[in-house]
């Protein structure tokens, strides 16, 4: 296999920013169609704000470019790329950059900044030779910049033989599948991790058939917390995702040859069991270690998450004035509010360590009646934050037990870590459970107090 050589990094990078320039410049198109079609085009700039976001991470953190993988892919298909892994980094970083490009052009022409939309549309114009040389292949870059919704009706028409119910459960999948990956995103740009993950927040779902699921929209139930086990779908129906989605993108490889092979190719559901499991105290600190360099709003959610046993629902819907001191002990606490049970309902004292790490000048001058997390527009957005950190670590998502470990998991391993050296009653009351094996002694407690539950929160420290 021939060697990648220099002047193949440079027609590749010209064919990345020739596909995104055709996928920027249908954007006017793209959002009358999608208006036509009563697609929410909030959700869309949440879910290109939040895109944008991620790749800017590429240029402040040490880690790997989103579109690694991708260029990887792409790449070892023709080239022999051996121990050329800095030239990789260089055109990976080269493509999330016309990447974060793309959604900015997006976030700005919804926003009706048009002399800005024009203007970066303007800057991603290949030079003129490279355009004339693609002429013949402007067909051919604008399959490549069809989006997932596009690609989704295209596969529905080919499918004209499903029955009704196979179509019917096909579209209910698709639901999650747009509301995961992203209507406006280029099917091109998707990998098998973005599959993955997929599959992931697909076994954390609950059964739609049950109640009160049955009454809850998509987003409701990928935002869903403390899902009992029995109420989760199977794993069965986790790959019926899998399968979906192999059909999905093998349409767009045989019949559309919009790709050349398929981002579900060697993927598995591998989990079998429907518990959570916990991660490792080595696990945590490399995970609490990674939060702290994090910016802004991202670093202070996870380092709450990881020292409060918080669920991240609790999480998105603090607003300033939750952050509170206590008159008796003098130390700061956080007031849940937003629950749906009256044991949700409590305070929970602010670790020391996350005082120590400056949490309280965050959140100084802002608007007492604000949220304080405003950025975060649903839960879905957090956990495709935290799946990212998590392989970036290289921390598994199936235990020894084959039990999964989500976003969710740093709530378990809040609570199994403070069961070590605290009475069960008051780690319950510090995250939220119902009190239980203290029998008619529960008519008799009142609320504890923040003093009561501050050995649960000191307990923790992740860091040591």
């Amino acid at each position: 296999m021939k060697k990648l050589e220099q002047k193949d990094i440079d027609d590749y990078l010209l064919s990345v920013q020739a596909t995104f320039y055709a996928a920027v410049k249908k954007i006017p198109a793209t959002t009358r169609k999608r208006m036509r079609n009563s697609i929410s085009l909030v959700r869309e700039k949440s879910n290109i704000m939040l895109l944008g976001d991620i790749l800017g991470e590429t240029f402040t953190k040490d880690g790997p470019a989103l579109s690694e993988d991708i260029v990887i892919e792409h790449l070892s298909r023709q080239y022999d790329i051996t121990g050329m892994a800095d030239e990789i980094d260089y055109i990976a970083a080269e493509y999330d950059l016309m990447w974060r490009n793309s959604c900015d052009a997006y976030a700005a022409f919804l926003d009706s900044r048009h002399s800005e939309y024009r203007q970066i549309l303007s800057s991603l114009r290949p030079e003129s030779n490279y355009v004339s040389e693609q002429a013949s292949k402007s067909e051919e870059s604008q399959a490549s910049a069809l989006s997932l919704s596009e690609a989704w009706k295209g596969f529905v028409k080919f499918k004209s033989d499903w029955t009704p119910k196979i179509r019917q459960e096909s579209e209910k999948y698709y639901e999650v599948i747009e509301a995961v990956l992203g209507a406006g995103t280029i099917v091109n740009s998707i990998t098998r991790r973005d599959i993955k993950n997929l599959l992931e927040m697909a076994a954390g779902l609950p059964q739609q058939n049950k109640k009160p699921y049955n009454r809850m929209t998509t987003q409701e139930c990928l935002d869903a917390d403390d899902i009992p086990e029995e109420d989760l779908v199977s794993s069965r129906t986790v790959n019926g995702y899998l399968k979906l989605c192999q059909g999905l993108f093998a349409y767009l490889v045989k019949e559309e040859d919009v790709l050349e092979s398929s981002p579900t190719n060697n993927v598995k559901f591998e989990a079998k069991s429907r518990s959570y499991g916990n991660y490792s105290l080595t696990e945590m600190r490399k995970l609490v270690a990674y939060f702290k360099t994090l910016e802004d709003w991202k670093k202070w959610v996870f380092l709450l998450l990881a020292y409060t046993g918080a669920r991240r629902s609790e999480i998105a819907a603090l607003k300033v004035s939750d952050i509170r001191l206590d008159d008796d002990s003098q130390r700061y606490y956080i007031l849940i509010q937003d629950s749906k049970t009256e044991a949700g309902i409590r305070q929970i004292p602010l670790s020391l360590r996350l005082i120590e790490m400056n949490f309280l000048s965050y959140i100084k001058d802002k608007n007492p009646d604000a949220r304080l997390f405003p950025q975060i527009t649903n839960k879905t957005q957090l956990t495709r934050i935290f799946h990212s950190i998590r392989e970036t670590l290289d921390i598994h998502y199936l235990d020894d037990f084959k039990r999964r470990r989500i976003i969710h998991s740093l709530r378990h391993t809040f609570i199994t870590e403070a069961a070590k050296t605290n009475n069960l009653p008051i780690v319950q009351r510090t995250v939220g459970h119902e009190l239980s094996r203290i029998g008619q002694t529960q008519v008799y407690i009142h609320e504890f107090n923040v003093s009561a539950l501050i050995p649960v929160i000191d307990c923790i420290d992740w860091l040591k």
